[in-house]
């Protein structure tokens, strides 16, 4: 397994870590690989690679030897050397950039079977994020990933993707035929916080604080719901990324006058962010773009409704089931609205809040786990492009690969 993973379990950055550290956990429970060795993806430059046990799972952190991220391509060929051997081995790999294309590459030449998930649209995001903000930094770092993740999909011979919205986007320029496989979430982690008693009109929301995620249009909309509801509050939860746009939500705190009513909540450890789904009745989320987000899946699971935008795969997510509303991304008046309505309607709220648990139970590792280990296996046999039962019927047995 070779992906961003946690140092420890009591402090998670992101979704793609919560995705692969609980899948790593569950494969690891269930016995559904012989052996399992994680190889974490640098997220940090300098320092000295380290070896850990995360709960049950052995993980071998890599850093970037250099200056730039980019310089952590040098551990490949160790990382090679070290898969020879058994022929039923196999490699899992997450996300794109450099590092993973020129392994993907070395794999394909030593013929080891390569399973590959797709993390959300790079080339995407990155071209967004250089828009946003035009800078030759900004406008390389697109160029890079785009070139990158268009030779993966070239190449993969096995593609898992985490949305039927991420399927659609990639299936003109994929290799393989993307298998749209959810990632997973540990519905019974959220038991408590689904048996909280909820007091106060307490709005959360969970994401990076990074531009792509429209805090600051989370905070425009709820300045419109103060004004309907004096008591309401709003808790902005994620890992800090980008310390320069934290500052301006900070600024725009204070300026739409919210000192009193919002909480900006950086790198919290994991407690406290089941505490706060324990203790909120909504959640929102004005993301720009989302391949699935899985904190929405993580506030459904917590039996919170949800307001989001029809970005990305949200509404593959929320799809018909009544767990929420979706708005236009930039509507911060429709957003608002929608809030208020939640929060005011106690009935629509309770109705909404039994889909949202229905809903994620759909994500839940024990069902999802079959569709991931079903490609092991098939790409194993020589078989990587079989299709398998599409998303979200993930309740559905796959085929066998001795079928």
């Amino acid at each position: 397994m070779i992906g961003p993973h946690p140092v420890d379990e009591t402090r998670i950055d992101g979704g793609v870590q919560a995705a692969v550290h609980g899948l790593c956990r569950r494969l690891v429970a269930t016995g559904a690989v012989a052996r399992l060795e994680v190889i974490a993806t640098p997220r940090r430059v300098g320092g000295v690679v380290t070896h850990t046990r995360v709960g049950d799972v052995p993980v071998t952190h890599l850093t970037a030897p250099w200056r730039f991220l980019a310089s952590s391509v040098l551990h490949v060929p160790k990382i090679l050397r070290g898969l020879r051997g058994s022929k039923r081995r196999i490699v899992h790999l997450h996300g794109s950039g450099l590092f993973e294309a020129a392994l993907l590459v070395g794999c394909l030449l030593r013929r080891v079977p390569v399973v590959w998930t797709l993390h959300g649209l790079t080339e995407k995001e990155t071209r967004d994020a250089w828009l946003r903000a035009p800078s030759p930094t900004a406008r390389l770092r697109h160029l890079l990933y785009a070139v990158c993740e268009r030779l993966q999909l070239r190449l993969a011979q096995s593609l898992i993707v985490d949305t039927p919205y991420v399927a659609r986007a990639v299936a003109r320029r994929a290799r393989a035929v993307p298998a749209p496989i959810p990632q997973g979430i540990d519905f019974a982690e959220f038991a408590a916080a689904r048996a909280a008693e909820r007091h106060g009109r307490l709005v959360v929301s969970v994401g990076v604080f990074h531009p792509r995620k429209g805090h600051d249009r989370t905070l425009a909309a709820f300045a419109r719901v103060v004004a309907r509801f004096p008591d309401a509050r709003l808790e902005l939860i994620g890992t800090l990324v980008d310390p320069a746009h934290f500052a301006e939500l900070e600024a725009s705190v204070r300026r739409l006058g919210l000192a009193d009513e919002v909480r900006l909540r950086p790198d919290l450890p994991r407690a406290e962010v089941l505490d706060a789904l324990g203790r909120a009745r909504l959640f929102a989320l004005h993301s720009q773009e989302e391949s699935q987000g899985i904190a929405v899946c993580e506030a459904m699971a917590a039996g919170l409704p949800v307001v989001l935008t029809r970005a990305g795969g949200l509404p593959d997510v929320v799809a018909d089931t009544g767990a929420g509303r979706l708005v236009d991304f930039d509507d911060v008046e429709g957003f608002a609205d929608a809030v208020v309505e939640l929060l005011g309607d106690d009935r629509a709220r309770a109705t909404a809040s039994a889909a949202a648990i229905a809903r994620a139970r759909d994500f839940d590792w024990s069902d999802i786990l079959r569709g991931v280990v079903e490609r092991y296996r098939l790409a194993i046999a020589g078989r990587p492009n079989t299709r398998l039962p599409h998303y979200p019927d993930v309740r559905s047995a796959p085929p066998s690969a001795d079928e």
